[in-house]
């Protein structure tokens, strides 16, 4: 933000004459209320220990203990600041760091004699008076940096003479007690700015978006000046006195012969140039304050915004960025499919071309970001905008996602809207400005690195500002199909393979009120009659899922979930196998990385590690980690899920160029959608639904809404390098891998058709081969395969079932409701 003064004016003419009386006789009243209190003054400096004993005046050495409130700051793994916390917005400066030409300003603003005098300057206190007399008002203060020290520590800011004794007396005490640089550099660290910055260095980064060893001459007589009068010295509010006020400070540096005449007049020459004041672009939001959470419940709210906690975090910047990128883009996709819902609101009875909306402030109009805009005019031919002080014409590519011909179609004069602006590619032309609404939806996206439980990204929703419930950690919702995998992994620890066969067919369960009447239908409502295990998992068959978990046990798949992590309550009903239970994002996450980890489930976290400002360690992270599954177990599951993106419901991301594996999950009604997978080093999952549960829209599956999402983090990753291309997942001891015909899960043989590569723990291959006939039983329709199949012990079946009339009701009714809640 520059400020650039104005022309000069000349000095505004003597006061007229007739005022003389008037003013003389102020004159005398002026020589008794500041003259005489003055002499008060010097005398108590110099009788300072008599005053003490009767004005019982603080002991100056506790400022041995004393301790400023601090920031806390949250760093990421680069050993970056991305959030802090604090009542005082105070970075510390150590003794000797104050720069010389900072020194330089602060002592020509404030106090020449400083390194003269003991604490009182009588010249200084007697030059005021004679200028307050001068004035005839209080123009000019006598307090010395030692002083307003010592008001600062140990005095309230009432105006009474009194106190400014008691801030005489205080100062001689702490000259005596400690050194010139000790009492300059905690002035520095103190003193008040405004914008809730305290401290030169808080100040030039605020205000220069530098530290103070970074200033220039101007930068620093502006930051020198601020401190007499913080609330009106505001380079955002009053840039005109501001620099005023820093002129002034450079000439009294010149003065006292800290700079000479050429600088002095250079610096004068240069306007205000701070950093411009934008709207807050957090990262990471929702993750620094899961921290800070955690922060205030362990060490207290007086400890969060005092201490000076230096926080190092998981958090990884780059992959962060990739995940609120990622799930930004998705969601503002899936809510452009729904159309325009209208404008934010209007603003009426005003003057178009001179309004200004509250959200403009003293903002920048940058490129890319969303800003309310004014339409200050809008007819079949055009429709122009303002946003603050930029004119704009919305044009049919800014509303292409509309499906509308004419911006006027959607919006009227008064109307006020979100827009983005975007610079034309090669750097010519005009700015295009595009029409944004933000979604009703909301979304998470969670990348966790399987190895260490580190989290490296977090997204809990939209926009904080919006909202500030975490989704990932927070939410809890039902994970549909994703919760398959437990099923599968609970049938290969009790003797499964994926190339096993199990029948797809309609077929009863006893429900949750242990009546027969659970019959599941699979998603396009289609059977399959013969399958593998692989295929059943990969194609997301219900029926077959609700099947092997019946077979394998329920209690057995809700103990394999329970050594992955999972703590939400799961019941033993046939629903449990789709995915009927409620889980949080995060907890989800984990349990993939345990399944990505080799069968390690090792808890997620995100401080490394929580230290004092003097160094002291109050926390250091320690891995929390224990055996979940068999590795051989968990490489022939990763395998599998490998085939749901090679083959299956992910198939849309088999072209990336490394090794992935994972589940979509789609409920009832398509109230969630879920993506959750990994990678040979990450777990990343992401997640879309509405806060208060209803349909997205038809056919709004996982892979169709929460699927793109997650490719597009893995995109970013492969792209910025912090996922390696052509990385692959590495089998453990033990595992064997088999040639086998996919259908059948046979060894290849005549007429075999599409063969490909399958997991197995060593020792159960299948040792059966396939035949020619195999290729006609395989297409017949499920009904048909039936005479071909032999039940594994215990697989129910639909001949099991005498009457059918219940189940068909059952159906009947269900489909009668999702008509009517998708309508």
């Amino acid at each position: 933000m520059r400020y650039d003064p104005p022309a000069k004016t000349p000095a505004p003419p003597s006061p007229p004459a007739d005022g003389e009386k008037s003013g003389a006789k102020n004159r005398r009243k002026i020589v008794w209320r500041i003259l005489v209190p003055t002499a008060v003054i010097l005398l108590g400096a110099l009788a300072g220990v008599g005053f003490a004993g009767m004005i019982r005046m603080p002991r100056v050495d506790s400022l041995a203990d004393f301790t400023p409130a601090l920031i806390t700051e949250l760093f990421d793994r680069d050993g970056r600041v991305f959030a802090t916390y604090a009542r005082e917005k105070r970075v510390m400066l150590d003794e000797g760091e104050v720069p010389e030409l900072l020194q330089q300003a602060i002592l020509a603003a404030e106090d020449a004699n400083f390194f003269q005098h003991g604490g009182v300057d009588a010249q200084g206190v007697a030059r005021a008076a004679l200028k307050n007399l001068g004035a005839g008002r209080k123009a000019m203060g006598g307090s010395t940096i030692t002083m307003q020290l010592a008001r600062q520590l140990y005095l309230n800011p009432k105006k009474t003479w009194r106190r400014k004794i008691e801030e005489a007396l205080l100062a001689v005490e702490l000259e005596k007690t400690y050194a010139k640089q000790q009492i300059l550099t905690l002035y520095a660290n103190l003193i008040f700015f405004g914008h809730g910055n305290y401290g030169f260095e808080a100040a030039a980064r605020s205000f220069f978006d530098k530290s103070v060893d970074e200033l220039t001459l101007p930068e620093a007589a502006m930051l020198a000046g601020i401190p007499q009068r913080p609330s009106t010295y505001s380079p955002y509010r009053r840039p005109d006195l501001v620099l005023a006020r820093r002129d002034y400070v450079l000439r009294r540096m010149w003065e006292e012969g800290f700079v000479g005449e050429e600088e002095y007049r250079a610096a004068t020459a240069q306007p205000l140039q701070v950093v411009p004041r934008r709207p807050q672009d957090l990262l990471a939001p929702y993750f620094s304050e899961e921290v800070r959470r955690y922060l205030e419940a362990q060490y207290g709210a007086e400890g969060l915004l005092q201490r000076g906690l230096q926080v190092a975090t998981t958090l990884d910047p780059q992959i962060q960025r990739a995940a609120e990128e990622a799930l930004r883009t998705g969601l503002l996709r899936l809510d452009h499919r729904k159309g325009w819902r209208g404008p934010l609101y209007r603003v009426e009875d005003v003057d178009l071309e001179t309004h200004q909306l509250a959200s403009w402030g003293q903002h920048e109009v940058i490129p890319g970001e969303w800003l309310e805009g004014l339409v200050i005019s809008s007819n079949r031919r055009t429709t122009q905008v303002r946003i603050a002080n930029s004119t704009f014409e919305l044009t049919a590519k800014g509303i292409e996602w509309t499906r509308r011909e004419r911006a006027s179609e959607l919006l009227k004069a008064g109307d006020v809207a979100w827009f983005r602006i975007e610079l034309p590619e090669e750097g010519e032309g005009e700015p295009v400005l595009f029409l944004e609404q933000e979604p009703e939806l909301e979304g998470a996206a969670i990348v966790l690195e399987s190895s260490s439980g580190a989290v490296r990204a977090m997204v809990g929703g939209w926009d904080f500002e919006r909202s500030s419930f975490n989704r990932a950690t927070q939410a809890k919702r039902q994970v549909g199909s994703a919760f398959k995998a437990f099923v599968y992994g609970a049938a290969l620890e009790n003797g499964f393979t994926a190339a096993d066969t199990i029948f797809d067919s309609p077929v009863i369960f006893e429900g949750a009120n242990n009546v027969p009447n659970y019959s599941p239908r699979n998603f396009y409502r289609q059977y399959n009659g013969i399958t593998t295990v692989r295929r059943a998992l990969e194609k997301s068959m219900n029926v077959s899922s609700v099947k092997l978990m019946d077979m394998v046990g329920a209690e057995r798949v809700i103990d394999l979930s329970r050594r992955f992590g999972v703590t939400t309550d799961l019941q033993p009903y046939p629903s449990l196998a789709l995915g009927a239970a409620e889980l949080i994002p995060l907890e989800l996450t984990a349990a993939y990385a345990a399944i990505a980890n080799l069968g390690i489930y090792v808890e997620p976290y995100l401080i490394e590690s929580i230290t004092t400002p003097d160094g002291h360690t109050l926390e250091q992270h320690r891995m929390r980690a224990h055996k979940a599954m068999e590795a051989d177990v968990a490489y022939v599951l990763t395998h599998m899920l490998a085939g749901v993106v090679d083959r299956g419901t992910a198939v849309s991301i088999a072209a990336l160029d490394l090794d992935l594996a994972g589940k979509t999950g789609t409920t009832d009604i398509y109230t969630d959608a879920w993506f959750v997978g990994f990678t040979p080093r990450y777990t990343l999952l992401s997640w879309v639904g509405y806060d208060v549960p209803r349909s997205l829209g038809r056919n709004m599956t996982g892979a169709e809404a929460a699927l793109p999402i997650w490719r597009m983090m893995v995109e970013s990753g492969l792209e910025d390098g912090w996922l390696s291309p052509g990385d692959q997942f590495a089998p453990p001891p033990g595992v064997a891998v088999q040639r086998i015909e996919y259908l059948t899960g046979l060894l290849p043989g005549p007429g075999a058709g599409q063969v490909i590569d399958e997991a197995f723990i060593q020792g159960t291959q299948p040792a059966r081969q396939y035949e020619p006939e195999w290729a006609r039983i395989m297409r017949m329709p499920w009904y048909q395969q039936r005479p071909y199949y032999i039940p594994k012990a215990g697989e129910r079946m639909p001949e099991d079932v005498e009457d059918w009339t219940l189940i068909r009701e059952v159906w009947a009714e269900k489909d009668k409701k999702e008509k009517e809640r998708r309508q």
